[in-house]
């Protein structure tokens, strides 16, 4: 009897805690969300001079990584792609504009809606601290560096042509927070907010007038990470 009451809390134990693959072993992941973009305020070189605001719907933000993972610390590298669509632009200045035959003009200054979109495809290293246990839902914080090519594409306030098509690459940085959870005992699920910052980036428009602002966007994003190390091995039954 005593042997099978041994045997029996063994078997809930297996079945109650899953054994993971995580620790020191290669992962990858894909995840994707909701993107929200602040308001980029350009500064506008001479010898217009002036400032410019845009203005954007909600958009989305997607990417993939694949890092190692050491323990309670882990180190990746992620690429990601983050898009949004104008909802309106603003200026102090004149704004150029090209007329129904395709001559260059200019229009007041105000608030206009507009179309077009802005996008940033950054390339990332990131750092990231685990807490709590494994075989449960768990957090994490992390922090990143690297790259990003934000584009200003076809901005424009009719459809007879655009007054700013054009990207930079600058230096980019972003800090995150989450949770996660197993869903096998090399599957993990995920939900973790970033925050995206790109700074100096720098345009010129069809009037040869320069841009100089930055990007920041907040996501909301869920995520899978498929593990590949192999699950650690049951303890030995105790001696009997």
């Amino acid at each position: 009897m005593r042997k099978l009451a041994v045997t029996l809390a063994l078997a809930t134990t297996a079945l109650s805690t899953p054994a993971l693959a995580r620790d020191n072993a290669w992962y990858v992941g894909v995840e994707g969300g909701a993107m929200i973009v602040e308001d980029i305020d350009y500064d506008l070189s001479t010898p217009a001079g002036g400032t410019s605001t845009v203005d954007h719907d909600y958009g989305y933000d997607v990417g993939g990584f694949v890092g190692y993972d050491f323990g309670a610390f882990r180190v990746e590298a992620e690429v990601s792609y983050r898009k949004a669509s104008l909802d309106s632009y603003r200026s102090t200045t004149a704004i150029p504009v090209y007329t129904a035959g395709g001559a260059l003009t200019t229009v007041g200054a105000g608030d206009y809606d507009a179309g077009g979109s802005t996008s940033a495809l950054s390339f990332m290293g990131n750092a990231m601290l685990d807490f709590g246990q494994d075989d449960g839902v768990s957090g994490f914080v992390g922090a990143g560096a690297g790259v990003a090519r934000v584009k200003a594409s076809d901005y424009r306030l009719n459809e007879n042509g655009s007054f700013l098509d054009d990207s930079d690459t600058v230096f980019a940085w972003q800090a995150i927070a989450g949770i996660r959870a197993p869903l096998s005992e090399k599957v993990d699920v995920s939900l973790k907010y970033r925050f995206f910052n790109a700074e100096n980036v720098k345009l010129v428009d069809v009037a040869g007038r320069g841009y100089d602002g930055r990007f920041r966007s907040h996501s909301i994003m869920g995520g899978l990470t498929f593990n590949f190390g192999e699950p650690a091995a049951p303890p030995p039954p105790p001696m009997m």
